[in-house]
């Protein structure tokens, strides 16, 4: 075990699964005690018997972020059971299927702001305090590279993609002068459970998987590891002097040009 994050007080949200999962892996083997926050309760108290049997510290705490009360909840949990946080990981997302501007209604759009941007919003707003009073943290928005580009057919997802850059700069500046950084990681396509699930339905899933891995420069597709990494930098004091940033992070697929 590694000690970048040692005693460090982290919570990962939407880390049941896929890369939640794995940065909440990868910050306990560097020395973080760790909440696992999600909605889904019974993947993520699996996900936390792993960690405990690995004799890392790690509690789970089940909450809806579109639910403020419930993101209260957390942290107070989290408070009680590991100490104030100092590392926010808002990892939690609405992936809605793809969809056009007209086949949007009012209560889709709503429900994704609900969780992409005020769900990460009152995440932060229920631990800055502690951070305050710590003189220190770091928060961690994990937008995408639709923060930066439009794919056709994903309203309202990159819409709210595009806020987290906005909130990740507005909260960096307000903040800085309690030494809490606020940055955002953008990962493109990643190897998670459910980009599988979506291959699994095509006619050919390896020809799929292939032909998405195909489009970046790299020839291949990233794996959750490729992302957790880059936020035990942001979470460390090795980006000391980072904040307000976004590492874009997509095997170079962002900065082609594609008919």
């Amino acid at each position: 075990m590694s000690s970048r994050l040692l005693n460090e007080v982290a919570i990962v949200t939407g880390a049941a699964d896929g890369i939640g999962k794995t940065v909440a892996r990868v910050f306990c083997e560097q020395g973080a005690k760790v909440c696992v926050a999600d909605i889904n309760k019974e993947m993520g108290e699996s996900v936390v018997a792993e960690l405990k049997s690995k004799g890392f510290d790690a509690i789970f705490a089940h909450a809806d972020i579109s639910d403020e009360t419930a993101i209260k909840n957390m942290v107070e949990k989290v408070v009680n059971e590991l100490g104030k946080p100092s590392i926010l990981v808002n990892n939690a997302a609405l992936i809605s299927p793809g969809r056009n501007v007209d086949d949007v209604t009012p209560q889709m759009w709503r429900d994704s702001f609900a969780v992409n941007v005020e769900g990460m919003w009152q995440c932060a707003v229920a631990v800055l305090e502690h951070m305050k009073e710590l003189g220190r943290g770091s928060i961690i928005n994990v937008g995408s590279v639709h923060s930066y580009k439009i794919v056709p057919g994903y309203f309202p997802y990159a819409v709210t993609k595009h806020a987290v850059i906005g909130l990740t700069k507005n909260l960096a500046v307000e903040y800085a002068k309690h030494n809490i950084r606020v940055n955002a990681l953008c990962p493109g396509m990643i190897e998670t459970p459910m980009a599988f699930k979506s291959w699994e339905q095509t006619d050919d899933p390896q020809a799929s998987r292939k032909a998405m891995g195909d489009v970046h420069p790299l020839k291949r597709n990233g794996t959750t590891e490729e992302i957790a990494y880059p936020a035990v930098f942001l979470a460390s004091s090795d980006s000391s002097f980072m904040t307000g940033q976004s590492l874009i992070i997509d095997g170079g697929r962002s900065v082609i040009y594609h008919d």
